[in-house]
């Protein structure tokens, strides 16, 4: 069977604080947001949630890493390690281009490329 990624769901104990990273820190747009969880979907690929899960423990995501394309890696990277976010990976190359990852405060780990 052949399926399509259509969205990818992380899960947080903190929604508020999730929220404030990804919005404030990584610059996600919110496109639908309801009480405990938040969704930023663009019309070009997998939508991305957070939503409030009292019961996740850390370490939440090992073993898993989202990866989103970005225009410009360099500038993007610079402006997340100014705003504080926990760079794991800093900028290299890879064989599909350009990749740095940040670590959330849930411990999520998502990647940035350069296509």
């Amino acid at each position: 069977m052949k399926t399509i990624l259509a969205f990818v769901t992380l899960h947080t104990p903190d929604y508020p604080a999730a929220r404030a990273y990804f919005t404030g820190v990584l610059g996600f747009e919110p496109t639908e947001e309801r009480p405990g969880a938040n969704a930023f979907v663009q019309a070009s690929g997998a939508g991305l949630a957070i939503r409030e899960d009292r019961e996740a423990r850390p370490p939440l995501g090992r073993g898993v890493t989202a990866y989103f394309i970005v225009p410009d890696l360099e500038n993007y990277h610079a402006r997340l390690a100014q705003r504080g976010a926990e760079i794991v990976e800093p900028p290299h190359d890879m064989p599909f281009g350009r990749t740095f990852t940040v670590k959330t405060p849930d411990g999520h780990r998502l990647g940035f490329y350069e296509a």
